[in-house]
């Protein structure tokens, strides 16, 4: 929500599919399912953190240098992401298990 003042009155903007806060830190979540979630775990897939999403593994994205695409292992390393990681799950009324995970902290 954005706060503008137009003719000395104040008027509120709101950006349907948009995360904002006010503080100074950076926050990403990535929500899938169980399956795409374990096979990131197990090496199958990458996590594309400039997109925000679980992507094939190509031999493309395997020589990044960049670090664009994460390893589950690398996404949880401090030297990739300058970050903390979380992960939670929850199961959706119809039984489906959905992961999300993302990272938090200070922006620097």
């Amino acid at each position: 929500m954005m706060k503008l003042n137009i003719g000395g009155f104040m008027m509120r903007q709101i950006r349907r599919g948009t995360f904002e806060t006010n503080s100074s830190s950076v926050h990403s979540i990535t929500m899938c399912s169980e399956t795409d979630y374990d096979k990131w775990v197990n090496g199958e897939l990458f996590y594309d953190r400039w997109d925000e999403a679980l992507v094939e593994k190509t031999p493309e994205r395997e020589s990044d240098e960049d670090h664009q695409y994460l390893t589950y292992e690398q996404f949880n390393d401090y030297k990739y992401i300058d970050y903390e990681t979380f992960e939670d799950s929850y199961k959706t009324a119809s039984g489906e298990k959905v992961i999300a995970f993302g990272y938090y902290g200070e922006n620097r």
